[in-house]
Order: C-alpha cells, then structure tokens, then sequence
C-alpha cells in the first residue's frame, strides 16, 4: 500500500490541562507562583571555552560574576498537607478510520486493518497500557516523587481509586485494588477507542502529599523573546476563582498517556512516547529509524501484508500494535504528492 497525497488521523485521546490546587474547608483554593530574583553562577561550558575547546582570555574575576535572574517557581504553602491535581480526558474511536483520505483503496485497507485489529482484541492491549499510565500517575512527571499519592478515576457510570501508587510499576505485578482499577479501566477504555456510537469521558484525579514548602513543579511556557521586567521563566496558569494556580499543559498530560511503546525492540527497556520514528529524548536518538524500516511510514505500507497474517494466524503482530497506537495519536501521515508528467 503507497501512502496517498492527503491522509490524516483525528486524535483519539484528547486531555484537557490539569490544574494544581489544594482545600480549605472544602474549597478549591489556587496553588500560585512565587516570582524570585537570584544570582545564579555562571558555570556554563561557553563562559570559558570556545567550541574547539580553547579557554578564553579572561580574568580570574570574569568567571566569579552572577548570572542575576528574575524567574517563577511554585511551592507548597504553609499548613497545607495535601496538593490535588485533576484533569479530564475524553476518548473517542477516530483511528477506526481516516478523517481525510485522498485515496478510496488506501481508506479500505486502513478500515479494514482496524476492523481486524478489533476483532483480534488489539485495542485491549493498547487500552492497557494508556491505563497503566493514568492509574501509575506518569502523568505528573516530577511530581511523582514525594510522599504518596492517591489516585481516583471516574466515568460516568464507574470510579476506581488507588490509595497509594508509588510502587506500581510498568512490568510489575498489580494486585488488589491496583488490579481491580486497571481491569475495569482498560475494559472502558477498549470499548471507548472502538465503539463510535457513544461518547467517553473520564476525571483524574490525584492527592498528592506533601510537605510545606515542597517544590511544585509544573509546567513551563516556552518563551521566544526575553521582555524585560517578566520573568525569564515562566510557570503554565489557569484560574481558579479569579486566581491564578498552576496546571500542565494538556500536551504534557497527554504525552505521558502516550508512552507505551515497548515494542521498538525485542529487549526494549522502557516504554517510549508514541512517535512515528520513536525518539528517545533521553538517550537523543531514534529508536526506529526510516533505515531499519521500522518507523511508522514504513510499517504502514505493509498493512495489506499485516492484514494476510492477522486473518491467517489470528495474531496481532507487535508492528500492527504500533502502528494502530501512532494512528490512535492522530497526525497528518500524508506521502509524497505524485508529481504529473508534462505531456499529461
């Protein structure tokens, strides 16, 4: 199957921002930023190198300077235990089939390779894994790290809670409660991205607890242009009763939700953010490079190859997986256009 000049894929988990906030006397009171000028020193590599590695002519004193700095940051406030993180999440089954397709024959291959994969129980496995990551809470990042967390998840007609989440793990065992909720959750889940005659919605929420002036750490804008007198660091907000408190992008959220792709080698040690060509921002590298032929433009055109071996063995190739979670992601995945001939 050749990739046509226009193909695209709605995303199929859309989450909104979370929003930091704790209670006082059950009310939503807003987590804010604290805007701090400071002397940083400079201990950068270009303060006393060039790029061939050839130190600089300066003196002594040049490379004992402050570095002064105006930034935001967010901390725990006094006599307050518990900081609440929350975001919603709505589910639908875009990857079933392409929003746009400029190709009639590439659209029925596509629908027909989500159909099977359906039918094989494919979506279980990726519901699975998204699961893992919203009860695990990979989706606070940093803030993973501090002295428990709680973790509840509603649907409309169902809730699971997981009272303390700090030791489950990708590859280990989840028993209890933790199995209860991810049964349930990846049951949900799997009906959401393949049923497209309802409509899913799910709310996380995490407790996080804390000590008093504990670090926050949520996200930061990216800023293209330094204006002076405004922080050179800046801190993602949303309101809360006309108030400023601080909150993940959705982005962010989402990108944590997205990292389940173990599949990139045989040995793979970690899951990685679902990517067309699986970088690994730790290592800065890709981890399916077009050369090995295992990046998702590649795959892709075996579909018609994947959809033989699913019908005749009844298995779901690690590839197929892939494939179906970058299409659940969503993207533009249009080839290159065909150029017409002069003459034509």
């Amino acid at each position: 199957m050749e990739l046509c000049s226009q193909l695209n894929y709605v995303r199929s988990l859309s989450s909104g921002k979370a929003y930091f906030y704790y209670l006082e006397n059950e009310r939503l009171r807003s987590l804010q930023v604290d805007r701090t000028h400071l002397r940083a020193p400079k201990a950068g590599y270009s303060e006393a190198f060039s790029g061939n590695f050839e130190a600089k002519n300066l003196a002594p004193q040049d490379l004992a300077h402050s570095n002064p700095q105006f930034i935001e940051e967010c901390y725990v406030p006094p006599e307050v235990n518990d900081i609440y993180c929350s975001f919603s999440l709505r589910i639908r089954a875009n990857s079933l089939a392409p929003e746009v397709c400029a190709d009639v024959d590439v659209r029925v291959i596509l629908q027909r390779l989500a159909e099977t994969y359906q039918r094989l129980g494919g979506y279980r496995e990726l519901a699975n894994r998204y699961a893992k990551n919203l009860l695990m809470g990979t989706w606070l990042w940093r803030n993973r790290e501090c002295r428990n967390i709680s973790i509840e998840v509603k649907t409309e007609q169902q809730q699971w809670q997981i009272d303390d989440i700090r030791y489950l793990e990708w590859n280990g065992d989840w028993e209890g409660d933790a199995a209860v909720a991810l049964n349930g959750l990846s049951e949900y889940l799997s009906k959401a991205l393949s049923d497209k005659t309802h409509y899913f919605n799910i709310d996380v929420r995490a407790k996080l607890t804390v000590g008093w002036g504990d670090e926050i750490y949520p996200s930061q804008e990216f800023l293209d242009v330094k204006v002076v007198g405004h922080p050179s660091k800046q801190l993602a907000k949303v309101l809360i009763d006309g108030e400023e408190s601080v909150s993940f992008h959705a982005q962010k959220v989402g990108a944590a939700i997205q990292l389940i792709d173990d599949w990139w080698a045989e040995d793979a040690d970690k899951p990685l953010r679902v990517n067309e060509y699986g970088a690994d921002k730790e290592y800065v590298i890709s981890r399916r490079h077009s050369v090995d032929k295992k990046d998702f433009y590649s795959l892709i055109r075996r579909s018609e190859e994947f959809l033989e071996v699913m019908n005749t063995s009844g298995e779901i190739p690690n590839d197929v997986h892939f494939v179906m979670a970058v299409l659940v992601k969503g993207g533009v995945f249009s080839g290159a256009s065909k150029k017409k001939n002069k003459d034509e």
